[in-house]
């Protein structure tokens, strides 16, 4: 074989492997990301789309009907309730197969995606030891002996290491029997005794102002094989709370997008 030639097929050769390799190490991880496409719902008050590695609220009312009548997943209070059709108007109403209204009761979360989404299930109770919630407390120069109206605590594995970490949600906000001079709401991690923040809201108590912070939902949203979660802040009276979800890295905890 010539040695022209011989040069020529060795250069074929070398590009077949490199583009076989870019595909493995690029092409796979933007199909899986293709694949990742979901729309997520959060109660009554946040349509979210994630697509192409970008989160986008649904809020057009064009956009918000063509999802009425398909089939989502959905959760209540963080428990499989099974795939129901939708139907948006004042509220998020669900429909068997028959278009027969299926009633609920409790915190929805639904999503339509083409994956199996990886939904961690989790349980709240009242938080029994205070030091991690004095210590924020005093962080904001707010007296480690106030009142709540709110004092939760989830634990569960979110970075799956195999050690639970604990959500911690405390408020003063909405009291009915006392009245402090400013009202506080904090949404916390507690991993490795470090404290990270997710939400903190402090300022002067009008009575109706503030809003209590709610662990809502944790799954991995974006099939990246990380858990992200959704933070709930319920406001004063029929104003829309506000949604908010995480991701969480090397720097903390980051809001990649809100309903507000």
């Amino acid at each position: 074989m010539k040695k022209g030639k011989l040069k020529y097929i060795i250069i074929i050769v070398v590009l077949v492997i490199y583009g076989v390799g870019m595909y493995l190490v690029f092409g796979i991880s933007e199909t899986k990301e293709r694949k990742a496409s979901t729309t997520i719902l959060v109660g009554d008050f946040a349509v979210w789309n994630y697509s192409s590695r970008d989160w986008m609220n649904v809020s057009s009312q064009n956009l918000l009907s063509e999802l009425n009548w398909q089939k989502f997943n959905i959760y209540v209070d963080n428990q499989y309730f099974g795939k129901y059709l939708i139907w948006q108007d004042d509220k998020l109403y669900l429909f068997d197969d028959d278009r027969k209204p299926v009633n609920y009761d409790g915190n929805l979360f639904a999503y339509k995606a083409g994956f199996d989404m990886n939904v961690l299930p989790f349980t709240v109770s009242d938080v029994t030891d205070y030091s991690y919630v004095k210590e924020v407390l005093l962080n904001h120069n707010l007296s480690p002996d106030s009142q709540f109206t709110l004092a939760q605590v989830a634990s569960l594995d979110f970075d799956q290491d195999g050690v639970n970490e604990d959500f911690y949600t405390v408020s003063n906000a909405f009291a009915d029997d006392f009245f402090p001079d400013k009202y506080f709401s904090f949404a916390f991690m507690v991993k490795d005794n470090r404290i990270y923040m997710l939400y903190e809201d402090v300022d002067t108590n009008d009575g109706v102002n503030g809003c209590k912070p709610s662990l809502y939902t944790i799954a991995d949203f974006d099939n990246d094989n990380q858990y992200e979660l959704i933070l709930v802040c319920y406001k004063y009276s029929n104003q829309t709370p506000l949604a908010m979800l995480y991701e969480f890295g090397d720097q903390g905890f980051k809001i990649e997008i809100s309903n507000q």
